[in-house]
């Protein structure tokens, strides 16, 4: 009988000498083995569906207007230039058939003698500046042999075209030398030279601004105005 209780006890005393390490290892390898068994268990009552891949959307942009590239800092913007206005033309030099008057001997009679010339010039007062011009340059038409009786170095002072006549204005000189038959004959060379563009016109003589009434020593009285038949009526020629 005390070989039994002595062998009881000495069993349990050999099992309560066990280690503590081993115990708790043992723990430990125990529940680990249920928490394993427990997680299998819930994942296959609950799978797991899985995870949708999701992909970005691209919008497309709307179509917008073309977009003129900005212009550098170092270009310099091209301006169009204003279109060039065309220079303006000169008028056209015109001309007129005109003709100038001289003096020569008829029989010995005093007569006018024409010369045709072209009267240069775009107005009326123009080519009769052109006409006393040609008119005071020479001393007469050789080819006709005749002269003029107008005294050397007289100058037309202004020849204008106005609503009652051709008015010209001479030098103080057209009034100086020569005889009655000289005056007479520059008279009729200054009426009609001033009548080239139209021969029926009046003629408003004056000298130095003055109207002209009285021409020579001898006083030849002069009409204003006066015609081209104004003169043949007083002078014959």
């Amino acid at each position: 009988m005390e070989d039994r209780k002595g062998i009881q006890g000495k069993g349990i005393q050999g099992i309560r000498r066990i280690p503590l390490g081993i115990v708790a290892t043992l723990a430990t390898v125990v529940l680990a083995s249920g928490g394993a068994a427990a997680w299998f268990t819930w994942r296959t009552l609950n799978p797991v569906k899985p995870p949708v891949a999701e992909f970005p959307v691209i919008s497309q942009p709307e179509s917008e207007a073309p977009v003129d590239p900005p212009i550098e800092s170092s270009q310099t913007p091209t301006v169009p230039k204003p279109a060039q206005e065309a220079p303006p033309t000169a008028p056209a030099v015109q001309e007129a058939a005109g003709q100038i008057f001289w003096v020569k001997d008829v029989d010995g009679r005093l007569a006018l003698s024409p010369e045709s010339v072209s009267l240069p010039g775009s107005t009326s007062d123009e080519q009769l500046e052109a006409a006393f011009e040609a008119l005071f340059s020479k001393p007469g038409n050789p080819s006709q042999d005749a002269v003029t009786t107008i005294p050397d170095k007289t100058q037309v002072l202004d020849v204008s075209v106005e609503s009652d006549g051709v008015h010209v204005d001479l030098s103080q000189t057209f009034e100086t030398g020569g005889g009655s038959t000289s005056m007479i004959g520059r008279l009729g060379q200054i009426v009609y030279t001033a009548t080239a563009l139209d021969p029926d016109a009046p003629v408003w003589i004056s000298v130095e601004g003055k109207p002209l009434t009285l021409l020579g020593g001898e006083g030849i009285e002069v009409s204003q105005p006066m015609t081209r038949d104004d003169v043949k009526a007083a002078f014959d020629l």
